[in-house]
């Protein structure tokens, strides 16, 4: 039974496009790249650790292996239409018919990166947190006094979560980007904000919110922990919003 070896692109969309495919590093598999009758402008280049040889007729090769990575964009799909014959003793004994078809989806995961926010509109109204809980993957602490589910302020109809002045403390199972925190103040009108990457601070600063509620971003990446004080008991988080980090 003969096997191609042969793997050819049949249709490709209108807008950009690529493919992903990641080669064994220690067995690299030898690509041929062909562009048909349409002249294209290929960029050969090397990093100074693995230089590329050329010789007199242009010719370039590697002296050893490099992955080659072709991205794809946009989904596309391959339809396959196949049949596996089976011999024995040079006689025909069975055959095996594949069809289906099979979608090659972006290079990009967009789950692993999207927005989540976390409310605590699920939580009932009055209920007290002295040593803290856990919502939607977060850990939600006291760092005194306790936190409390409260209805005060805006934005109406929503759950908050009440801290004391010495403030809260949010912990992520990860290290996340784009934190965006919402909160509302109706005393003391400056609240400090600081974010942390394990035991180091990676931004502090205070934002002043004067009876109202405010979205504020945290200019940091990586970060696995923030903490809010400040508010004079009348302060309150009504949402917590971030992405994983990427890499």
């Amino acid at each position: 039974m003969a096997e191609d070896q042969n793997v050819s692109v049949v249709s490709w969309p209108k807008e950009s496009a690529g493919l992903a495919h990641h080669f064994d590093p220690e067995n690299p598999c030898p690509v041929s790249i062909h562009f048909g009758e349409t002249p294209v402008r290929v960029i050969v280049a090397s990093d100074p650790e693995r230089p590329l040889d050329v010789d007199m007729n242009m010719n370039v090769t590697a002296k050893e292996p490099i992955p080659v990575c072709i991205k794809l964009c946009e989904p596309i799909c391959a339809r396959s239409d196949y049949t596996i014959g089976i011999n024995i003793f040079d006689n025909p004994f069975a055959s095996i018919t594949v069809r289906g078809l099979t979608k090659i989806g972006p290079c990009d995961d967009s789950s692993t990166n999207q927005l989540v926010c976390v409310t605590f509109d699920r939580l009932k109204v009055g209920t007290v947190f002295p040593g803290g809980f856990d919502l939607d993957g977060l850990k939600f602490s006291p760092l005194g006094g306790e936190l409390r589910a409260a209805s005060f302020g805006e934005p109406a109809g929503h759950v908050k979560l009440a801290f004391a002045d010495a403030g809260l403390r949010v912990d992520f199972p990860q290290p996340v980007d784009d934190v965006h925190l919402t909160l509302n103040d109706y005393a003391q009108p400056d609240l400090k904000i600081t974010a942390f990457s394990g035991a180091a601070i990676l931004t502090e600063f205070t934002v002043s919110i004067n009876n109202t509620v405010r979205e504020v971003a945290v200019p940091a990446s990586g970060v696995t922990a923030v903490t809010v004080s400040g508010g004079s008991n009348e302060a309150a988080l009504v949402e917590v919003c971030y992405r994983t980090a990427v890499g």
